[in-house]
């Protein structure tokens, strides 16, 4: 009995030795930027921890440095970075395709959501049936219910947008200076009108035109059909336009070839019919910057 003791205690001492000198090589091999401390039994050998301490304090005063250095250096970099992208946005700007102003695309500005306008405009609009009662009974009819079922054949990349948000107006006029487009027809109603799905959009016009002036895009504008309009509202229109855009280089306008110094206004005017052809206004926009207007229905 006693000798199984006695090799009892030796294997016991042995495994404590055996454990002892793992730790001590274990921290022999330890990082130097290690974040834990020593490990257990090392404060049983006082020199050992004095010559440690000593070791610590001469790496920290040198990763000291070291950290100042490096973050210099980061500070650099990012200030290298900051000025790299301010120019890398003006050259992106430089490298946008030549446009091409015989290049119109219709622009629609009448779009909101609840986040910009507290509810969706004209993503949910009524479901549009067919003009035979027999073809449109076999379908649903009611409303669009957006998210995700939108008064849209496609949807947008950017999702149901609103169109008084920036950060859209700048995207899109982004897209189309990409795809060389060179003019875009904004669908307009005077002040305080809109068709029976949208409201009021003319506030936005003037942003429009800032945006569009700043990817060189030339703005038109497509004058929707409203209830009363006629040859005297069109002028009135027209002029309200014309006085709207405090610079005529944001209009799209051609130069005259009879050669006149003036300039021909182009607008675009959906469903010209509407107007009575006996209703003959003797006024003339020519008493206005420009020469004349090309109308088309």
């Amino acid at each position: 009995m006693a000798r199984f003791r006695r090799r009892t205690c030796i294997i016991l001492l042995l495994f404590i030795l055996f454990i002892c000198s793992i730790m001590m090589a274990l921290k022999n091999l330890r990082p130097e930027r290690a974040v834990f401390g020593d490990p257990f039994g090392i404060g049983l050998l006082p020199d050992f921890q004095q010559r440690t301490t000593h070791l610590k304090n001469k790496f920290s005063m040198k990763h000291a440095k070291e950290d100042s250095f490096t973050q210099s250096n980061n500070l650099h970099t990012l200030s290298m970075n900051i000025k790299a992208s301010t120019v890398s946005v003006g050259k992106q700007e430089e490298d946008l395709p030549s446009l091409n102003y015989n290049f119109h695309v219709f622009y629609y500005s009448w779009f909101g959501t609840p986040q910009f306008d507290g509810k969706y405009i004209h993503w949910n609009h009524p479901l549009l049936t067919h003009w035979d009662p027999k073809i449109a009974s076999g379908y649903p009819n009611g409303r669009h219910s957006p998210p995700e079922d939108i008064g849209s054949s496609f949807y947008p990349e950017l999702g149901p947008y609103s169109s008084r948000d920036p950060s859209v107006i700048e995207a899109h006029m982004k897209q189309m200076s990409s795809a060389s487009i060179g003019v875009l027809a904004l669908s307009w109603y005077p002040p305080g009108m809109a068709d029976e799905n949208g409201e009021p959009a003319d506030g936005l016009v003037p942003t429009i035109l800032d945006i569009a002036h700043k990817y060189r895009l030339k703005v038109t504008f497509h004058i929707e059909p409203y209830k009363d309009r006629d040859d005297r509202s069109m002028y009135n229109n027209i002029k309200y336009i014309i006085d709207r855009a405090a610079h005529l280089e944001l209009l799209f306008v051609l130069q005259s070839t009879s050669g006149s110094t003036r300039l021909l206004g182009i607008l675009s005017v959906l469903v010209a019919f509407f107007s009575e052809p006996e209703a003959v206004f003797r006024g003339s926009l020519r008493c206005l910057e420009f020469q004349g207007c090309c109308l088309r229905s």
